[in-house]
Parts: C-alpha cells; structure tokens; sequence
C-alpha cells in the first residue's frame, strides 16, 4: 500500500450558499443580514484553513461569488447538494475532499487528520451523525444530509472500499439551527473566526 505521506493532495470542493434565504433554521435568532455575514465569516475561514493546508480550494456556489486568490469558483451545477457535488466530483476526479463552509471551530489539524487518516474514505463526523467533511480517495456517490456517515459508510462498503471515521471538534461543530448557535453566540464566533485569520500586529 503506499503510504499516505506519499498520496496526492486531494482537491477540496466546499459548497456554499449566498442567496437571501441562506441558514433559514437560525431566522428565529438572526437577521437575514446577520446570517448572510455569518456564512461568509465560516466560509472564508473554512477556505483559509485549506489554503494554509497547501490544498487547491473550490468553492462551488449557485451565486456569484468575488474573485480571489484563495479559491476558484465553480458554479453549482446540480438540482440538489449531492447532485451538485457529485457533479464537482466528476471535474476533479479523486482524490477530492468535500468540507462544508459552516464550521466555525474547523482547524488545520483537523484537515490534517482527515489527510493523514488511512482508509479510501475519511468521514469527518458531525455531532449529529452527518457529514461535515468527506474525503474520497475513491469515489462513491454523495449521500449528505441526514444520517449521512452512516449512509457513506454504507456505499462504501457496498463498493468494497476501507472506510474511516474521524471524530474531532472542529469537525463535528457545524452551524445551521439554533441548538448550535444562540444570538449571543453569533458574535463570539464570528469575532474569533475574524481575529483568527488578522496577520499579527
């Protein structure tokens, strides 16, 4: 088998939604105008954090997004998330890592852990058991959404290939209802994602 240190990067394909109705489910404790700056806050730390990890970042969206050094934009070419990143997936052919854009606590270490885990698929789980980042060094179809470590798990298997689970916070903690994120919290965690990416005075 050839050592992981040796393996290709994967290219990571992070979907994000924009538009006006972005993170409905936090509408009872966010404004629309607050909600669309806390997806553009955990999006770009989720960008810089695979950018500092030496990845190509392709940030796949149904709206247009600034141009940027730090990634390439792909336009989200699919009627529903898995068939947009399967659609992804196809264009980068493996290995391809699939992070989404809303996980504020996402650290280098956990991508590197992801990357350095053995197994033709690395889930990184979410605390409510779906996926929060997905790592195929092989491909199988994208089955995000609820449950979805299992159902990765599941295709894997069914297609004869190693799987791994990674379990780690920074992976687990993604933000889209008010269990995981309080009007309070909002500020703190935009304010830390912020003062996490400023260059040292």
């Amino acid at each position: 088998m050839t050592p992981l240190s040796s393996s290709p990067r994967p290219t990571a394909i992070v979907p994000v939604r924009t538009g006006p109705t972005v993170k409905r489910r936090l509408a009872h404790v966010l404004g629309a105008q607050e909600r669309r700056e806390l997806v553009r806050t955990m999006f770009e730390h989720v960008v810089s954090v695979l950018d500092d990890c030496g990845l190509r970042v392709v940030a796949l969206s149904p709206n247009p997004l600034p141009d940027t050094r730090y990634y390439e934009v792909w336009t989200d070419a699919g009627p529903s998330l898995n068939a947009a990143v399967d659609d992804a997936v196809r264009r980068t052919g493996t290995p391809v890592l699939i992070v989404h854009a809303d996980l504020p606590r996402v650290a280098v270490d956990d991508i590197e852990a992801l990357l350095d885990a053995d197994g033709d698929i690395v889930i990184g789980r979410a605390r409510d058991g779906g996926t929060n980042a997905l790592l195929m060094r092989e491909c199988i179809r994208c089955a995000f959404g609820a449950s979805s470590a299992l159902a990765h798990a599941a295709r894997a298997r069914a297609a004869g290939l190693r799987t791994h689970v990674v379990d780690r916070p920074g992976l687990a903690l993604d933000v889209d209802d008010g269990a995981s994120l309080t009007a309070s919290a909002w500020r703190a965690s935009v304010e830390s994602v912020a003062s996490s990416r400023r260059p040292p005075a």
